[in-house]
């Protein structure tokens, strides 16, 4: 292609560059022309700035202090600046100096275009305090010549850059992109890009825009290439693919198939076809619904195929499929949108997993041991029958909550194994005395509960619940003996004793329950709105015990223990007082049961046992041969009453081991055997007293007396408040004397209240008496007080 001069880029470009800088040039000239005076008034007005920023800390002082010498001399050397015609200093008050440049005779009135320049001068010591200013005239002649020259010199030095920049340019783009251009245009000619063929880079070029147009054609021919071999790729992995596809779709072990938007199935495989039971694949030419199928719920699998459209997500779920050609089986679909219209399915068997699910649904529900619906179990029965009651207003049902309870004991003594066989074979029992529609229940160790639907009357219920008690009553054989248990139920109805629903119809039934087990024998118990008054009684009880202790509330009382054949007072027994901020003085027996269910009774004990303790001390001080009992309940053997906490707190103290009696009941001995005697040997050989509290009243535990050393005997007071007129108890005391005698063991009455019943026990050889006739239980302050008068009542029944 012939190219000719006056069209080729050199010659366009240098025309246009030469019209460009004559008209820079022409409009340069007359904007500097024009703004000559403007450009020449600012660039002196900010050298006057700078001048004034340079005296305007001195000028400060100078305004601030009225010093008129240094404001002369500041003005003076602002004067000496040519362009300076005229300064003026002023403070607020006054004028300080006023200077005019002498040689000049330049009229300012004259000269109205001359702006003089204003500076206010603040206080060095408060910067927002202004003191005086500077005012500052311009010489405008000094100025204009400066701006002239400045001009002429801007114009002749920019004449010449434009003939420069204009050859400058004008070679730099022959060289830099005419000849390059004609190169690249020429390399492009001769070029096959579809070889592959690259073009080849101007010299020179290697970094430039002319470089990177040349590689950049590379790159397009590259990537042409590289789109070429692609495409072809792409057409073998999607052949390869398809076929794949094919393959894993006809040999999968799990069924897959494609349907429409409408659930018409166009396509399905083998695995598909043998989990639907199709027989053979030539049904696929006929147009089949998947809703056609055995599905016990067809709307789930609609709410699942309209889910997967509408979110045009993977939606699943799990269907019963029903089928006469084989078991009932769960399959689980997935669906998942692939295209307009179109979505791909995936099915499998799912009924194991879910057999598998329902039985740890059943585990979870059920009592392994027994095989009968475990708490949760029961609970969720509850609930089902409530619900079922509040829909329809129907009759209700009752709650039956069994204790075993003596099971614990017979556990204990014939060993776990014998204990699963007694629960199994209840378990048996109690499913064989209700109805089918009964529910039978273990929520416990020991504990069991029924459920009668539609029973609403006491008598009814009464006589379902007597059934069961009998069969429960029954022997047990345990290792071929007969086993008998006392059986405790306790009975709540719904609605009428659950207001606030299930939870509360439990914890009814519960306190029923409790009452029964209270009675100490086989019995039946209903709840009553009175028991549910005394659980909250009760609590609130416990939580008052609890300040108690924090707010020391408890005091002890003593009552003395006097030695009838002395004569004289030996001691007292210490008892525990609670001094109630509301209630006032609440006896033990009203508090202590509750602190040892609790377990408050052992701090509650090492709080009588320190008092005790403190109270030994003061009377040994004194020279008072005196000794304290004090009660220890059961709950506090072994761990909560160590010996070694005993030996402690009568070194710490200070009062003799003798002088501390520790007081416990038959129960105790009985309850455990072989902790209660490593106990007891470990407390009396640390020097501590024991006492055996309230004998006769428990279990008879004569034998015991031989195993168990103890130090004293103390008869119970319901024994000895009528031996003057009852000739059993008068005989009982004196057998329980004699048998204490021949075990070299002193015997203390409880309950002494007259002289009758001194004479009488003095005469048995009792030796020591407590009880009314000496004194009531009183405070420890008070002791001495009451105690005093013990010496002539003994002399009383002396002489009568």
């Amino acid at each position: 292609m012939h190219l000719r001069w006056h069209r080729s880029i050199l010659s366009r470009t240098g025309t246009v560059l030469v019209a460009v800088f004559l008209l820079i040039g022409t409009i340069t000239v007359g904007i500097n022309l024009q703004h000559n005076r403007s450009h020449g008034e600012k660039a002196s007005k900010l050298r006057l700035n700078q001048l004034l920023d340079t005296v305007e800390s001195t000028a400060s002082v100078a305004c601030f202090t009225g010093d008129k010498v240094l404001a002369n001399e500041l003005a003076s050397g602002l004067l000496r600046n040519s362009e300076v015609l005229a300064v003026v200093i002023q403070a607020d008050d006054r004028e300080l100096v006023s200077l005019r440049r002498q040689a000049d005779n330049v009229d300012l009135a004259t000269e109205p275009s001359v702006t003089p320049l204003v500076r206010d001068v603040f206080s060095p010591f408060t910067p927002e305090t202004r003191v005086g200013r500077i005012r500052l005239t311009p010489n405008q002649q000094v100025i204009g010549e400066v701006m002239r020259q400045e001009l002429l010199g801007a114009m002749l030095q920019m004449a010449l850059q434009l003939v420069l920049v204009a050859f400058a340019v004008a070679v730099a783009m022959l060289f830099l992109i005419i000849r390059p251009i004609k190169a690249i245009s020429d390399g492009l000619h001769r070029m096959d890009a579809s070889r592959g063929e690259r073009l080849p880079l101007p010299a020179g070029h290697q970094d430039s825009e002319i470089g990177m147009l040349v590689e950049d054609v590379n790159l397009m021919a590259d990537h042409l290439v590289q789109v070429l071999n692609e495409e072809r790729g792409l057409r073998m992995q999607r052949e390869i693919d398809e076929r794949r596809y094919h393959a894993i779709f006809e040999n999968a072990d799990t069924g897959l198939f494609v349907l429409d938007n409408e659930g018409v199935l166009t396509s399905w495989n083998p695995a598909f076809a043998r989990l639907m039971h199709l027989s053979t694949r030539t049904e696929q030419t006929a147009q089949r619904s998947l809703f056609s199928f055995g599905w016990k719920d067809p709307a789930r699998l609609a709410d699942v195929l309209l889910k997967s459209l509408s979110s045009q997500q993977s939606t699943s779920g799990d269907l019963h499929f029903c089928s006469p050609e084989a078991p009932d089986r769960w399959l689980n679909i997935m669906l998942t949108p692939i295209a307009d219209q179109t979505i791909q399915g995936v099915i499998h068997d799912v009924t194991q997993h879910k057999e598998a699910e329902h039985s740890a649904r059943q585990l979870a529900v059920t009592d392994s041991l027994t095989g009968l619906p475990n708490q949760l179990g029961l609970e969720r029965h509850l609930h089902e029958l409530a619900r079922a009651c509040d829909l329809t207003q129907g009759t209700g049902f009752a709650l039956v909550l069994i204790s075993l309870d003596d099971f614990k004991r017979v556990s204990t003594g014939f060993g776990p194994t014998a204990g699963d066989d007694i629960l199994k074979e209840a378990g048996r029992r109690l499913s064989s005395s209700v109805k089918g529609t009964d529910i039978a229940a273990r929520l416990g160790v020991d504990q069991f509960a029924v459920l009668l639907p539609g029973i609403s009357l006491d008598l009814d219920t009464e006589r379902v619940t007597e059934r069961i008690l009998h069969a429960l009553h029954k022997h047990y054989f345990v290792a071929g003996s007969p086993v008998q248990l006392q059986i405790s139920a306790g009975i709540a109805f719904y609605p009428h004793d659950a207001d606030a629903g299930v939870a509360e119809l439990l914890q009814h039934a519960d306190l029923a329950l409790s009452e029964a087990k209270s009675s100490h024998g086989s019995s039946i118990r209903f709840f009553d709105p009175t028991l549910a008054e005394i659980a909250k009684h009760r609590q609130r009880l416990e939580n008052d015990l609890r300040r108690a202790i924090r707010a020391g509330q408890f005091a002890l009382f003593l009552q003395p223990i006097v030695d009838l054949t002395q004569n004289a007072l030996v001691g007292a027994e210490a008892l525990l007082r609670w001094q109630h901020p509301e209630h006032g003085l609440v006896p033990p027996d009203e508090f202590i049961p509750l602190a040892e269910e609790t377990g408050l009774i052992n701090d509650i004990g090492l709080w009588v046992l320190e008092e005790a303790g403190k109270q030994l001390a003061v009377w040994q001080q004194a020279g008072l041969p005196l000794y304290l009992s004090v009660n220890v309940s059961g709950r506090q053997i072994p761990d909560g009453l160590p010996p070694s906490l005993l030996v402690d707190q009568a070194a710490r103290l200070g009062f003799s081991p003798a002088s501390l009696a520790l007081e416990i009941t038959e129960g105790v001995l009985l309850s455990d055997f072989g902790s209660a005697q490593s106990w007891l040997d470990a407390v009396r050989s640390s020097g501590f007293p024991v006492y055996l509290d309230d004998f006769g009243t428990g279990y008879s535990s004569l034998s015991y007396l031989k195993r168990f050393a103890v130090d004293r005997l103390k008869v119970d007071k319901s024994f000895v408040r009528d031996i003057g007129t009852n000739l059993g108890d008068r005989a009982l005391v004196a057998a329980v004397t004699a048998m204490a005698r021949s075990f070299h063991l002193d015997v203390v009455a409880e309950g002494v209240e007259d002289a009758d019943h001194v004479r009488l026990l003095r005469h048995m050889g009792c030796r020591y008496a407590q009880g009314y006739y000496f004194s009531r239980p009183v405070p420890m302050e008070s002791f001495h007080e009451f105690s005093a008068r013990i010496p002539e009542l003994l002399r009383a029944t002396l002489d009568s």
